[in-house]
């Protein structure tokens, strides 16, 4: 019977592409296996852009959410999942929930991390591996796991392949031509947690700067439909030829939306991930998280940090005082923005 593995890897976004390395490192080494992921429906056709994934199975959270919904949807579910028998099922995910999920595949090994984010989890495994400390990176950690369980050497360099999709990539494209000639300065103001957002009048003021020494750029402004109310500020303090694709897009239309841009200027957030992995320059603020964690995996990125401040990496989803981002000026931003137009690093 030809090999099948199943990858669980349900969310977030920065999650799902920090799998994707590992997930080549195994296509690589099993060419004729077949690989199936879980993930949750809006990552669904991001997942569906890495060339070795086979089928994608979408998690239904939303619907075993709600009492109403439950059985059926996790009926469904569990018909998706038991459909083919794995050779092996892989949870990146490292959570009970994750680990729930493993215990519905026809398989004869789990195999999952020997420290994963919740404990509980490695009660489902029936091999753990050790894919690292939680000090290194995710996409590391990921890339470990696999070429332990493949018996490789776990150093290797991790990559990322996209497929492009060209219908989404036409229709970026066409909007572009709204925009004059020159560099492209993509802008994400958004990210998940408050305490991630640089101020939007920091981000205008950086985008000011930058049109004064780079007058031929303009600028992207991307995010989700919450995220429109941000987008809409900025653009009205931007001087500058502005398009606001912010909620506008799907999240294929974004990746391609950055992979078109020059760089990409934002918050610790998915589309900073998706520059990294697209190699697209990029610029990103952290304060409250850790960058050697969770940060851009690409040598074409600048992460800015706050100087000198005791409660950086305090993990805080809210933050009542902000003094971390206020702590970063906007003719930092602009100088690594600008070394990344020029071709000469900050």
């Amino acid at each position: 019977m030809k090999e099948r593995y199943l990858i669980v890897k349900p969310s977030s976004l920065g999650d799902v592409i920090h799998a994707f390395p590992a997930v080549s490192l195994l296509a690589k080494h099993k060419p004729q296996a077949k690989i199936d992921w879980v993930v949750v429906p809006a990552f669904a056709d991001v997942v569906r852009l890495h060339p070795a994934v086979d089928q994608v199975i979408p998690f239904p959270r939303k619907e075993l959410g709600k009492i109403t919904k439950f059985p059926s949807a996790a009926m469904r579910f569990a018909k998706m999942i038991r459909k083919n028998r794995y050779t092996a099922v892989i949870d990146l995910q490292g959570l009970l929930r994750s680990g729930l999920i493993t215990t519905l595949a026809k398989t004869d090994i789990v195999i999952g991390p020997k420290e994963p984010k919740e404990k509980i989890s490695r009660l489902f495994y029936d091999k753990k591996i050790d894919s690292g400390s939680p000090a290194i990176h995710a996409v590391r950690r990921n890339y470990r796991l696999i070429a332990e369980f493949l018996g490789v050497n776990p150093d290797g360099k991790p990559e990322t392949a996209f497929l492009k999709n060209e219908k989404e990539a036409q229709l970026i494209a066409d909007q572009l031509k709204s925009l004059p000639a020159g560099p492209i300065v993509a802008i994400a103001p958004g990210a998940r947690w408050p305490s991630k957002c640089w101020p939007v009048s920091y981000f205008a003021e950086t985008a000011e700067l930058l049109k004064k020494n780079v007058p031929d750029c303009s600028f992207l402004i991307l995010g989700t439909k919450d995220e429109s109310g941000m987008a809409a500020k900025l653009c009205e303090m931007i001087h500058a030829p502005c398009l606001d694709l912010t909620g506008k897009t799907s999240v294929v239309g974004l990746l391609e939306a950055i992979r078109a841009s020059a760089v990409l200027f934002c918050n610790d957030s998915g589309p900073m991930h998706i520059a990294a992995a697209l190699e697209v320059p990029v610029v990103c603020m952290f304060a409250p998280t850790d960058p050697v964690r969770t940060g851009p995996f690409s040598e074409k990125a600048i992460v800015l940090t706050p100087q000198d401040l005791p409660c950086m990496k305090c993990f805080r989803r809210v933050c009542p005082e902000n003094n971390c981002h206020r702590a970063i000026p906007a003719e930092r931003a602009e100088q690594a923005i600008r070394s990344f137009l020029s071709g000469v690093r900050a």
